[in-house]
């Protein structure tokens, strides 16, 4: 190395060691102000509480962003007064949790080495305890996977032969939900809903058109191939709990958002959702499961029904996988999916996803339909064809939790889940003479 390049060495070193020398100033724990601010379950043996911490408020507490490495503290406090110490379990609050000196690791490398050690410190004495002991308050932070929109926490403890369960959903701003712009209070006046048993509600659903339709009712798209009945914040907590994700309003950023994501081939986990109508109007609601890229993805669309089951809510569902994108001027997003033509597999995912979230507790199929095998398919909105056996998933959600074993199989009418069966029929059709 000549004489001036080795000077420069020294001067770009010499700029670039103080921005590595900082110390490190975390800021305080005010539990009373987490406590007051959080949302909180109460049972005779324990109390839990759970708060999401903002990307500001992270900074503040723990002394260095932790948005821009896509981690999202969540403050847990558990109030133990079972007559047993607790385990707590933090992969039901996050599968994928970030650990303590994991977090330190990726946010430290500005600081010195005394800074260094104590952000290991820190991030190691202010994680949420796994032991709860009892007749205790226990409290720390869980690292948990960055969400926008809505955030499900989960709190699960064993002990003394019992376990214990709490969800909470909770609003994270960040982005421009879809939903947002739905008044659910002003859809229905309160003498329109239809007060159903399930009889009542079989018979109503059996009147119901067989999928969505266009803006001005004109063409039939996707199938409504699905109903839940339940209490909505008990629905919609089960899915995003099982990774499904709200999905963000149709606006510039989000447009630019899918455009980019199609063409560089990444995720998008809030990617729009083009308007399908069916009871006279666009979904309510919209929530997708993204998969490796924008190209592959679950997707759903809910309706809120004019009328009640057993007093409990119900909502008419489309759904479909998609497994390709292509460019398209008929959508804002320039943009539209392609689907998996076998639309009972996408029905019946969500079933086994439902089963899995352990909140679903019945279910039964009804006709919506005729048969629309592959010789015979039918078609959406933009062309696609669609094959289904013609039945309507429906699935009743009760609190508490319910066992993957427990689940009950109504048999009102069975699906043909052998896929084999379409090419097998499709096989006798083309040998026919």
């Amino acid at each position: 190395m000549n004489k001036n390049k080795r000077t420069l060495t020294l001067l770009l070193l010499g700029a670039l060691l103080p921005l590595g020398a900082c110390s490190f100033r975390p800021g305080n724990v005010d539990e009373a102000t987490l406590r007051t601010d959080a949302r909180h379950h109460h049972e005779e043996e324990l109390t839990v509480s759970a708060s999401v911490i903002s990307d500001s408020d992270a900074r503040d507490i723990f002394g260095v962003g932790l948005g821009g490495h896509g981690i999202q503290a969540v403050w847990i406090e558990v109030d133990n007064r079972t007559g047993h110490p607790l385990y707590y379990l933090p992969v039901t609050t996050d599968q994928q949790y970030f650990s303590p000196l994991e977090v330190s690791w990726k946010v430290k490398g500005k600081f010195n080495s005394d800074g260094e050690k104590a952000a290991d410190r820190m991030f190691v004495s202010r994680a949420m305890p796994v032991d709860v002991p009892d007749g205790e308050r226990t409290s720390g932070f869980v690292f948990t996977n960055r969400d926008l929109g809505i955030k499900v926490i989960n709190v699960d403890l064993l002990g003394g032969g019992k376990s214990w369960q709490t969800s909470f959903m909770m609003d994270v701003p960040g982005i421009k939900l879809d939903v947002e712009k739905v008044n659910f209070d002003g859809l229905y006046a309160d003498h329109e809903y239809q007060q159903l048993d399930r009889d009542g509600l079989r018979q109503w659903l059996s009147q119901q058109p067989c999928c969505t339709t266009n803006e001005d009712n004109s063409n039939t798209g996707d199938p409504v191939n699905f109903v839940l009945v339940g209490d909505s914040q008990l629905l919609l907590s089960a899915m995003v709990q099982r990774g499904w994700d709200v999905t963000e309003r149709i606006h510039g950023g989000s447009i630019w958002k899918t455009t980019k994501s199609f063409l560089v081939g990444s995720s998008y986990r809030y990617s729009p959702v083009s308007s399908l109508y069916t009871l006279g109007r666009p979904q309510d609601l919209a929530l997708q499961k993204a998969r490796g890229n924008i190209h592959q993805r679950n997707h759903l669309r809910l309706w809120r029904a004019p009328v009640l089951c057993d007093g409990e809510p119900v909502w008419l569902g489309q759904i479909s996988r998609d497994i390709g994108v292509r460019f398209t001027f008929k959508s804002p997003t320039l943009t539209t999916h392609k689907i998996d033509p076998d639309v009972d597999e996408a029905r019946d995912y969500l079933l086994q996803d439902m089963i899995f979230s352990q909140r679903l507790a019945e279910f039964g199929y009804v006709r919506a339909m005729p048969p629309h095998p592959i010789e015979d398919p039918g078609h959406n909105l933009t062309g696609d064809p669609f094959i289904t056996d013609g039945l309507r998933l429906v699935m009743f959600f009760h609190s508490p939790m319910t066992p993957m074993h427990e689940v009950r199989n109504l048999h009102w009418l069975e699906a043909n889940r052998d896929r084999r069966h379409w090419v097998e029929q499709s096989e006798k059709s083309d040998k026919a003479p």
